[in-house]
């Protein structure tokens, strides 16, 4: 019959062994959760990227039509009958509602003033000017939009030399 001597010391080398096991399945677990935990933030990640791509695009598509209002409204004829100003009215409605959706999704129409930044403006001219400082725009010829701190288009200026 084995001394008690020997029956612990087996299951005290069982233990260390128990141990040892129970630990590398611990960490194989948490290296898992962590693996799944980094795959997760990078599948929310692309998604997040992937929406705003697409709402990119399509904001990008609505600009003309955002451009071709406010140009409506620019060249609109002094007198107008009751029934050309309601309709006006109403057509100034649809750009108000627009700007709101657009300001509601992180777009912002680019400053038509200061200086000339070439990452958020198009240079289409540059000439001489007594009230513009050199540098600056002298006037915005298109408005520019930036979704989310990035240049959806840039604003057409003219600048001052």
């Amino acid at each position: 019959q084995p001394d008690s001597a020997a029956i612990i010391q087996a299951l005290q080398e069982q233990l260390v062994q128990a141990e040892a096991k129970a630990k590398e399945h611990f960490d194989t677990l948490q290296r898992t959760a962590a693996e799944f935990q980094n795959s997760k933030r990078r599948q929310e990640k692309m998604l997040a990227d992937s929406i705003d791509r697409a709402s990119m695009h399509l904001i990008q598509r609505l600009l003309p039509v955002l451009d071709d209002l406010d140009l409506a409204f620019r060249n609109q004829p002094e007198s107008l009958g009751e029934t050309e100003n309601a309709w006006v009215a109403g057509f100034q409605q649809i750009q108000k509602k627009l700007m709101h959706i657009c300001d509601e999704e992180s777009v912002t129409a680019i400053p038509l003033t200061g200086e000339f930044d070439p990452n958020r403006h198009e240079a289409i001219s540059s000439e001489p000017s007594d009230d513009v400082e050199s540098g600056h725009i002298i006037e915005t010829l298109r408005v520019g939009y930036e979704y989310k701190g990035r240049v959806l288009r840039p604003a057409m200026v003219r600048v001052a030399m």
